[in-house]
């Protein structure tokens, strides 16, 4: 944060610089001309153009695990998962594995439809289209793909799946085909070139990196600024309004650490209750998989690397469950072919089966009252009532199975690895979501409403993707990204279309 001076007073501030964040700053700092504090617990490279981006974050060959914050949660079985999420600016799309999805239109209709007006797909396809286009999304042409890739996809279509490369798109259904990315010339386009750094000029913007906030400042239930810890030591910035926009696993656990939240849980940890909230922290989502690990043929790795262009991620399949609800898919199937960068420890290839409508809810809850402490993770996959998600992903497996037995695909998965039901060892897509749910005032479990304003209290809001009221299907950068413009839209009091009209 060298070089970087906090002001005491700001109009907003924006905790935290992930996706959701990046894009709140950005529509903001465009249309308005107030002044606005973004703070992020990791570093800020700054603009692209200055050439100090870490050369394993731009690398869109291989998911970078540097700036990890070693997160880690448990699922029923008692078993520990990482999970993984990027302390830099920019957040998880500087970690990610690249892949650009919409959602479907149906997702946003049904956001609508739970009780939040102005989320229908009509209403927020502009930012999703705009959101696309700032992070300069293409497709794959199948002539990039490297041969497993190529012959994962030629193996879902022998399967019945279509050839399809329209994930990018609201209508996407059915097929299988190269993945759309935000990659540009073989940079990982992160949210913070592709909304920060149009809007680093403005005067009234400061960006200042390494710097975590401890707690929201209230008087009485009116949010008035942030407790924070910088290089320079603890301090307190006030602001008109207070936006938290740290993801589905830490915007929760900075609004439980500063007293919103289960009241009784409060007390037990000592934090004085400014809210009670008991949907903080609840409803916890995310896009659970099944796994299926290979060795690789003799000599794969060698192959990929005589591949110009080669990450481990590449294609996706999506396919309807027998239980598929009225979107157009409820499965994804995809590769990972090579070095297994995000998994360090794995064999060279594994096949994911997703559930992308996952209903199996877990929960973030603090370990202390200690801003430095993590907090606790408790996914629950696979633990739905109903059954869905074990049904949806014992599918998605068979379909996987199906594809292995395809000539073409078996010479090059080589020996399985795997043993026993992938069932027993659901694995996560690192798509969390839903831990601050928007709703009506009506909803028990709601923390916010659908401006993104926190139930009950003034001045703050959140801007992520943990207000989903519902996991949209598809990988969620794109929609997070939308989540953060559209808070913004709303608080600017302009429309979709206005908000992504570009600006001097």
């Amino acid at each position: 944060m060298s070089g970087v001076h906090l002001p005491d007073e700001v109009d907003t501030i924006v905790v935290g610089a992930g996706t959701g964040g990046a894009a709140f700053t950005g529509l903001l700092a465009a249309h308005s001309t107030e002044t606005v504090l973004l703070v992020e617990a990791g570093p800020d490279y700054g603009h692209f153009t200055d050439g100090r981006w870490p050369a394993d974050v731009l690398d869109a060959k291989a998911i970078p695990l540097s700036h990890d914050w070693g997160l880690s949660g448990t699922v029923h079985s008692g078993r520990t998962l990482d999970l993984p999420r990027a302390k830099v600016i920019g957040g998880c799309s500087a970690h990610n594995g690249c892949t650009a999805a919409l959602g479907a239109r149906e997702d946003y209709d049904e956001w609508a439809r739970l009780g939040n007006p102005g989320w229908d797909a009509a209403t927020v396809e502009p930012l999703l289209h705009w959101t696309r286009d700032r992070f300069r999304v293409r497709r794959y042409r199948m002539d990039e793909l490297t041969s497993a890739q190529a012959a994962f996809v030629r193996a879902g279509m022998s399967t019945g799946l279509p050839f399809a490369d329209d994930l990018d798109d609201l209508e996407a259904g059915v097929g299988i085909g190269p993945m759309p990315v935000n990659i540009v010339d073989g940079v990982r386009w992160n949210a913070s070139l592709a909304f920060l750094d149009p809007v680093r000029h403005r005067p009234g913007l400061t960006i200042a990196g390494d710097t975590t906030v401890r707690r929201v400042l209230f008087a009485g239930s009116t949010a008035i600024g942030v407790e924070i810890d910088s290089p320079d030591g603890a301090r307190t910035v006030r602001a008109g309004r207070v936006i938290i926009a740290c993801g589905a696993y830490q915007s929760p656990a900075l609004l439980l650490r500063s007293g919103v939240g289960p009241a009784a849980d409060l007390r037990a940890l000592d934090i004085p209750v400014v809210a009670d909230l008991p949907g903080v922290g609840g409803h916890l989502l995310d896009h659970s998989c099944v796994q299926l690990d290979f060795h690789g043929k003799d000599g794969l790795l060698d192959d990929l690397a005589r591949t110009p262009w080669h990450p481990d991620e590449q294609t996706v399949g999506r396919a309807r469950s027998s239980r598929c609800d009225n979107g157009p898919y409820d499965i994804h199937v995809f590769m990972v072919a090579g070095a297994n960068s995000g998994h360090p420890g794995l064999p060279p290839i594994s096949l994911y089966g997703g559930a992308m409508r996952a209903r199996s809810e877990g929960r973030i809850t603090l370990r202390s009252n200690d801003p430095h402490d993590l907090p606790r993770i408790d996914h629950r996959y696979g633990t739905d009532p109903d059954g869905y998600d074990r049904l949806v992903l014992s599918e998605a497996a068979e379909l996987l199975r199906t594809m292995t037995t395809q000539p073409e695909l078996a010479a090059i998965l080589g020996r399985e690895a795997s043993t026993g039901d992938p069932l027993d060892r659901i694995v996560n897509y690192c798509h969390p979501a839903g831990s601050c749910k928007m709703g009506p005032g009506t909803d028990p479990a709601a923390v916010v409403d659908a401006r993104g304003a926190v139930r009950g209290l003034a001045g703050l809001h959140v801007a992520d993707a943990s207000i989903m009221p519902a996991i949209s299907r598809g990988n969620i950068n794109l929609p997070t990204a939308m989540i953060g413009a559209r808070i913004a839209a709303a608080l600017l009091d302009i429309t979709p279309v206005d908000a992504v009209l570009e600006q001097a």
